[in-house]
Order: C-alpha cells, then structure tokens, then sequence
C-alpha cells in the first residue's frame, strides 16, 4: 500500500518496502526549478535505520557510495542518498529510491554484524590462549553435529576435563539462531563437547537468550578469565 503526504513543499512517499526495524521506506520527493525536474531523496531515512540500531555509520556511508553507483544515484557524502530525474521517469525512480534504501540498510547491517563477529571472534582468541595457552586453542574449528552437517564453531579448547566448544555471536536475530542451530545439532550427538557461547553483552540480547540457554552456556566476552576456565572445566 502506497501513502503519500505532502509536508513543506516536499512529497513524502511511504512505499511497501519493510526495512529492518519493521518500519516502511519513505521516499521524499520535490520538484526543482521550473518543475522539468525532480529529486526523489531517502532524506536521511536509510541513516536513521543504521543510527538507530546502533551499527556502523562509516560502513553506512561505503555501501552507499557502492549500491549507489549500481542506482545511478548519488551520495551526498553525510546522510542522504538521491536522484535526479525528469518528470517522466518519476514512478520508476520513486521504487528505485525504495529498493536502494532497504539494500543499502540491509547490507550495512549485514557488515556491520560481520566485523563485530571479526573482534569478538579476536577478543575470544585472545582470551582463551592466555587462559588455556596457545596449543590448546583450535580456531574456526568444524564439528560435525547429529545431522551429519558440518558447523563452524569460532574455537574449540582442548581442557583437562573435555573439549569445549566456543562459538561467538552478536544480538542480530539471525546471529542468535545460527548459534542455536550449531549447538543444539552439536548437542544432541552421542557424545557432544562442552559447548559455550560468548557474545558482547548479555543484557542486549532479549528474549532469544532462552534458546541459548536451553543448549549451552552463555557467557559475555568480558568474564575473567579464571572464571572462564571455572566454567570450561564445569560445563
């Protein structure tokens, strides 16, 4: 469904596009000059989504120089992606701007979750070969799970008591469920290792923290590194 309103000269088009957040693109348009004209502008809407949620405003603004040029549309260099266009290409190149918002929203947060993934994958590293000394640590080690799937887990520790098996992930849904999947299929095998998730805080996962919980241990990356061994060594 297709809304529009018109505040201070500019049109502003809520398209059927859902964004991340769960809101809809908006699209702002208006005409220049003697009206051959029109800029149909996002006016910011794709840096709200990304301030918002709290992700990257530097990988914001490399995605939309890249998905921009694939547009034909411009960056302003700060907060606003636009077109310039005549008055008979204005429908398709309202849909373009809502298409380019969501894939330059979608593609920031998908990178911006990636390079969280990098440092706390480097912070658990670090971590685990001061705790259980570097010949123990296997990074980006695959354990197969019971459905015979073969799963990524960000290191697994050989300790005195077992093998414990760390995998990190961020508060992004689908960073939540793919932890789950891993330990859930990796646990239910005749003999599973210790399994134990690591994310950044604990408090920004919500409700999605009791599906975590139900197949492994979850911890926060901060914990000290005596009570991490405490942990591997009683999971």
């Amino acid at each position: 469904m297709v809304t529009s309103t018109l505040i201070q000269g500019r049109f502003r088009v809520e398209m059927p596009v859902v964004m991340a957040s769960g809101s809809s693109a908006t699209v702002s348009v208006w005409p220049e000059g003697n009206g051959d004209t029109f800029m149909v502008s996002d006016d910011g809407c794709a840096l709200f989504e990304i301030t918002a949620g709290a992700f990257s405003e530097q990988i914001f603004r490399r995605v939309a120089v890249e998905r921009c040029e694939r547009y034909g549309a411009h960056f302003d260099g700060g907060s606003m992606l636009y077109l310039r266009v005549s008055a008979g290409r204005l429908r398709g190149a309202i849909v373009a701007m809502a298409n380019l918002i969501k894939e330059v929203v979608d593609l920031t947060l998908e990178r911006s979750l990636e390079h969280k993934v990098r440092q706390i994958d480097a912070d658990l590293w670090d971590k685990l070969e001061r705790t259980f000394g570097p010949q123990s640590v296997e990074k980006k080690a695959i354990i197969l799970g019971e459905s015979t799937a073969q799963h990524e887990f960000s290191a697994v520790v050989q300790t005195q008591s077992g093998v414990v098996a760390f995998d990190t992930f961020s508060a992004h849904g689908s960073s939540i469920n793919s932890a789950y999947v891993k330990m859930a299929d990796v646990g239910r095998m005749d003999f599973p290792p210790r399994r134990i998730a690591v994310t950044k805080r604990l408090s920004d996962i919500g409700p999605k923290l009791n599906l975590l919980t139900s197949v492994s241990q979850v911890i926060e990356i901060s914990i000290e590194n005596r009570v991490l061994q405490q942990l591997a060594d009683a999971a």
